[in-house]
């Protein structure tokens, strides 16, 4: 490639990776090739009772593991030095870049090392159905590690590397516009409410049967009527109604009243990053307004309610789906909390692109096109394109679901990577690089554009923050676009108005606050 880097990355080489040019068997696990190498008996997985195995690479077992515990020691030293210039910039002022920092603790840092201790073997696990299927990434885990810690340190570099100007145009709302900034926002939350509730309504499903148990239809299958998911996805504007609703004071008992009907839908819809986004954007609004001071203990117990909501979506939301109520639960004593680690696997899937790539040179990179190109093929109306048929996949998406290499008679599985993942499918390793820090960059531009000692800025920065968990979370850019304009409609439509409401606060820009 031209590069020692490149060569790094794309280590281990196809002779080290041979045994996984067949589906997993158990005989695998127990058995060398004999090749300097090339994985040896011991390798990780979970047995059908779940008991997990210990994992080494034949030949390299102690320097393997030293290096990942190298890349994982100073990949949690970068994301320190980035949490220490949120602290001193103070959070609500750069609200998008410390949530990706969250974000990549979670996805980039505890959960690939938690697999490394665990021993995983596969993107899929072996429990189920998938317990013969997929390929060994174990031996990828070390140069994967090394990429999170490239591209994590360029990210870091690319954010901090432009100082961020004290604002000297510090307002906040007045008082007396506040009630009526409410009845709009509330008008734009029926209003979309309605769009999608008529879309799903003409499209033939009764969504009230649907809830209610009495339908074999789900929400989550049903096609639109427009065979377009541009009414649907409304319901993205939906959860920005609401953390305007609670930013601008709305009472608590009306805001429950806002959010039990829209939780409803977003559940029937089937899927739940509408419920976390929106979960979220209040837990922002409250934790970065001036005036709310969150002790240790009160951390705590938020943390962990937000813990218990996640894993009770997670373990009841197909029951919820198919009107299986009775086998639906509260108690937290009857989940199975490792599945957190399971819904932020997407390092797993990166970690596989890099094996699928190692063990297939001749797999081009697309160079941006699904990244950027297939934004405008989801805008531009299917009738205009050859046949009435959209060019899907896209190159990436192709690539993904093939890395996966489960049976052809499968339908996709959902299996996402992580934005880094698609770094590397468009531009190589150099997608580890160069990407991390302009995306850096562009967070910067962002908060710079639209500084949080305003009303108006404040805002966008937490709704910004939405759509970047899904471009961290999801990897696809054109999905995130697609995001990003849906969250960002109300904004619009009430951006004027907030501006006009806003006036000038002779508090320090540290701890101005919405009255």
């Amino acid at each position: 490639m031209g590069s020692a880097w490149a060569e790094r990355l794309r280590l281990p080489t196809r002779r080290r990776s041979r045994l996984s040019d067949c589906h997993r068997s158990d005989s695998r696990r127990t058995s060398a090739t004999g090749r300097t190498g090339s994985l040896q008996p011991g390798l990780s997985g979970a047995d059908q009772f779940g008991t997990l195995r210990p994992a080494h690479v034949s030949g390299h077992s102690t320097g393997y593991e030293l290096m990942i515990w190298i890349y994982t020691l100073l990949n949690a030293l970068i994301l320190i030095v980035g949490i220490r210039y949120v602290r001193h910039q103070g959070a609500r002022y750069v609200i998008p870049f410390a949530v990706c920092l969250g974000l990549l603790v979670v996805y980039c840092l505890l959960t690939p090392f938690y697999y490394y201790l665990n021993g995983r073997e596969t993107v899929t696990g072996d429990l189920g159905m998938f317990r013969f299927v997929g390929k060994n990434i174990r031996a990828y885990f070390e140069p994967g590690m090394l990429a999170y810690l490239i591209a994590n340190g360029c990210f870091v570099l690319g954010f901090v590397s432009r100082g961020l100007p004290e604002s000297s145009n510090n307002s906040s709302l007045a008082t007396d516009t506040l009630a009526s900034l409410r009845r709009f926002v509330v008008g734009l939350y029926g209003l979309f409410m309605v769009i999608v509730l008529a879309d799903v309504v003409i499209s033939g499903v009764n969504p009230l049967a649907v809830l209610l148990g009495s339908s074999d239809q789900n929400l989550f299958a049903s096609q639109s009527a427009s065979n377009t998911y541009y009414f649907r996805a409304f319901a993205d504007s939906i959860i920005t109604t609401i953390v305007l609703y609670a930013y601008l004071r709305g009472s608590f008992p009306k805001l429950i009243v806002l959010l039990v009907p829209a939780f409803v839908l977003f559940a029937l819809l089937g899927f739940r990053y509408r419920l976390i986004l929106t979960i979220l954007g209040l837990v922002l609004v409250y934790m970065l307004q001036g005036d709310l001071t969150l002790h240790l203990k009160r951390w705590t117990m938020v943390g962990l309610l937000i813990f218990y909501f996640i894993s009770t979506i997670t373990h009841n939301r197909w029951y919820f789906i198919s009107g299986q109520y009775d086998d639906m639960t509260i108690d937290p004593t009857q989940y199975d909390y490792s599945m957190f680690f399971e819904q932020t696997r997407g390092s797993l899937a990166d970690f596989n692109m890099l094996r699928y790539y190692d063990e297939n040179p001749e797999t081009p990179h697309d160079y941006g096109l699904s990244m950027f190109g297939y934004v405008l093929v989801r805008v531009v109306p299917r009738q205009l394109f050859p046949g009435g048929e959209k060019p899907y996949p896209s190159p990436y998406l192709d690539v993904l679901d093939r890395s996966l290499e489960l049976p052809r008679e499968w339908l996709r599985i959902g299996e996402a990577t992580l934005h880094y993942g698609a770094f590397y499918a468009g531009f190589g390793w150099l997608g580890f690089w160069l990407l991390p820090f302009v995306m850096g960059l562009w967070i910067n531009q962002f908060v710079r554009r639209n500084p949080a000692a305003t009303p108006l800025g404040f805002s966008k920065q937490i709704v910004f923050s939405l759509a970047l968990f899904q471009l961290i979370t999801r990897g696809y850019f054109p999905q995130f676009v697609d995001h990003y304009v849906y969250l960002f409609i109300p904004l619009w439509l009430i951006g004027r108005r907030m501006r006009q409401a806003a006036v000038p606060t002779v508090l320090s820009v540290h701890h101005e606050a919405v009255y």
